[in-house]
């Protein structure tokens, strides 16, 4: 190979990743390339392409699966946990258990302890539990999107998984750390 097109290929390969020489200030940085950006991106990729196929097949949407898995994992939940743990807004977690238990999937019980507070609420707290039909639809489902998600993990080597595993849980630090920060005050 001539000294030219290993220049090329250099600059190419510096040129696909445009994170490598990255200033504190970013300023080479495109929009296109933020982090938050690509996982978005990558993110809305996946629901589309992977997780929403299979879930049709169920007669479920993707808010529907997603606190279906969870009640099915930790329930019974405070409506609280179940928002906190889906990271999902209390408007949508409340439409789409509405909606769930509707379906028969999920049972929802104000919690009314006698001479409490809550009592006298106008909302007293809700308990989330699932309904012997949201746990036969949940194992129906469960084993597809553990096959479907087995099937694009595998695209990438055992090397890569772990590399990006690790990456993952150190954003997620990352960002944990910044969020307790931030409510401290700091």
């Amino acid at each position: 190979m001539s000294t030219r097109s290993k220049k090329v290929t250099r600059r190419r390969a510096k040129s696909a990743c445009p994170w490598i020489n990255l200033s504190r200030s970013a300023t080479s940085l495109n929009v296109e390339d933020f982090l938050t950006f690509r996982i978005t991106r990558l993110s809305n990729a996946l629901r589309t392409g992977l997780t929403k196929r299979y879930l049709e097949e169920f007669e479920l949407s993707l808010p529907e699966w997603r606190l279906l898995a969870l009640i099915a994992r930790f329930a019974p939940l405070r409506f609280s946990e179940v928002t906190s743990r889906s990271s999902m807004d209390k408007g949508q977690v409340s439409r789409t258990l509405r909606e769930m238990a509707k379906k028969g999937l999920v049972k929802m019980k104000s919690i009314r302890t006698p001479g409490s507070r809550a009592a006298e609420a106008l909302a007293a707290p809700v308990m989330v539990s699932i309904t012997p039909k949201g746990k036969a639809l949940y194992g129906a489902v469960l084993p597809v999107a553990r096959r479907k998600q087995a099937e694009m993990l595998t695209t990438l080597t055992e090397s890569e998984r772990v590399a990006l595993y690790s990456t993952l849980n150190k954003l997620f630090t990352t960002i944990g750390s910044a969020a307790i920060a931030q409510e401290a005050g700091e």
